[in-house]
């Protein structure tokens, strides 16, 4: 009887009636019910409703990027623009992608509402978000371990949805992978188009893509790869002037003018001599003593990876040798996660960590669900499971700062009728 009530659950259309009464409890309930069809598309809509809903935390407003984002929306809305006055724009951003601004300029034709302009957000990023997850989901073969339920929630968190707020980066990031995961464990070759596209969203995927040419042409090198991600983890610092040097001869004008803000010697010199527990406010050039969980959440997922990745190079050579397309994942992994070391010395460098992270933990996941011979990586993941657990308690947590009232007991009716899109985290305080 259960089994044909769950047949019917998966067929029929009251998934989008639950939606329309309350998002947010027909996305788990689409989560719950993963390998139906509708699934995915319910939980993309849920994401579409989140940004619709999208709160801003009072501590967090002078470091938003998305304060930024709707202020340009709101001075675009209501004037007439030619193309080259769009072209100006484009100039006059500072940007040399082109997506976030040709999305203000369409959206300002029509509105200058802060909830429209994070539901595109939200449409956008959600699509590629459901879509990388769906497509690990959908190839789990068997009933899914505890554990490898516990790492696809830290796969939902390296980049979650109320990273919008970061939209540029973040969603360059979720294009990334999803042309990378169809290439290294399908060789889609044709899905590489959307690593090219992920420049469109920010330039600096200039960056993870040259590496991932260089992983195209070179193939499954896994003992070098694993040395150069050895050596990387003892690599402090790169030479800055030398970097620029390079940069400079090789990179087109555009990109050496927008990079100059994360490459400048004083700037860099500044960055690695600032104490990464203290924030500086934008408006007021206060100092504010950050938590120890809040320096250290993300380097617990780092540690956490490079010790599984070493991990899988001991004791995963018969799994490789089995398995091409895992050594795919792995190979690209450990090249990627290696630039990133070397990268986080630059300011925001660190952040490329979060593509190969992406790419780590869908080798792990494939690695724990669906290979019967593997024994000792289970058990290594019960020796980093608490920094794990504390990555994903501190980013969860994080979630409050943009998740409204509306967003959980709301629907998309109350939603435009009120404006309730009070932060948790205000309440909480």
């Amino acid at each position: 009887m259960q089994v044909v009530q769950r047949k019917k659950l998966q067929t029929s259309d009251s998934h989008w009636f639950i939606f329309l009464l309350l998002p947010f409890f027909a996305s788990l309930t689409a989560l719950k019910n993963y390998r139906a069809n509708w699934a995915k598309n319910v939980v993309w809509a849920f994401i579409v409703y989140y940004g619709f809903t999208f709160a801003s935390a009072k501590e967090s407003l002078d470091t938003a990027d998305i304060n930024r984002y709707v202020d340009d929306l709101k001075e675009l809305y209501g004037r007439s623009l030619s193309f080259y006055d769009v072209l100006a724009i484009f100039k006059e951003s500072g940007e040399a992608d082109i997506v976030r601004t040709l999305i203000a300029v369409i959206v300002s034709r029509f509105s200058q509402s802060s909830s429209v302009l994070t539901a595109v957000y939200g449409f956008i990023f959600g699509f590629f978000f459901t879509r990388n997850i769906w497509y690990l989901l959908e190839r789990l073969k068997g009933r899914l371990k505890g554990i490898v339920i516990f790492f696809l929630l830290v796969f939902f968190l390296i980049d979650p949805i109320w990273n919008i707020n970061g939209f540029r980066f973040n969603t360059a990031t979720l294009v990334f992978v999803y042309g990378a995961l169809p290439y290294l464990y399908e060789n889609k070759k044709s899905r590489l188009v959307f690593c090219f596209i992920s420049i469109l969203f920010h330039f600096s995927f200039l960056f993870p893509l040259a590496f991932l040419i260089i992983y195209i042409f070179a193939g499954n090198r896994k003992n070098v790869y694993f040395f150069f991600f050895i050596v990387s983890v003892f690599i402090s610092n790169i030479n800055i002037g030398q970097f620029n040097n390079f940069m400079e001869q090789n990179l087109p004008d555009i990109f050496l003018e927008r990079s100059k803000n994360y490459r400048e010697e004083d700037r860099v010199d500044e960055f690695r001599e600032h104490d990464i527990s203290i924030k500086v406010e934008r408006e007021t050039g206060r100092f504010i003593k950050k938590n120890w969980y809040a320096v250290y959440y993300t380097r617990c997922l780092y540690w956490s990876l490079t010790v599984l990745l070493i991990g899988m190079y001991i004791f995963g050579k018969n799994i490789f040798a089995g398995s091409k397309w895992l050594l795919n994942g792995y190979c690209l992994s450990l090249l990627l996660f290696g630039a990133g070391n070397i990268m986080q010395s630059l300011p925001s460098g660190e952040r490329y960590k979060m593509i190969a992270s992406l790419l780590t933990v869908s080798v792990i996941i494939f690695y724990l669900q669906n290979q019967d011979r593997e024994k000792y990586i289970s058990k290594l993941t019960s020796i980093v499971l608490p920094l794990l657990m504390l990555f994903s308690l501190v980013s969860l947590r994080n979630g409050l700062y943009t998740i409204s009232v509306n967003t959980i007991i709301g629907n998309p009716f109350f939603a435009m009728l009120t404006d309730y899109n009070l932060s948790l985290n205000d309440i909480i305080k």
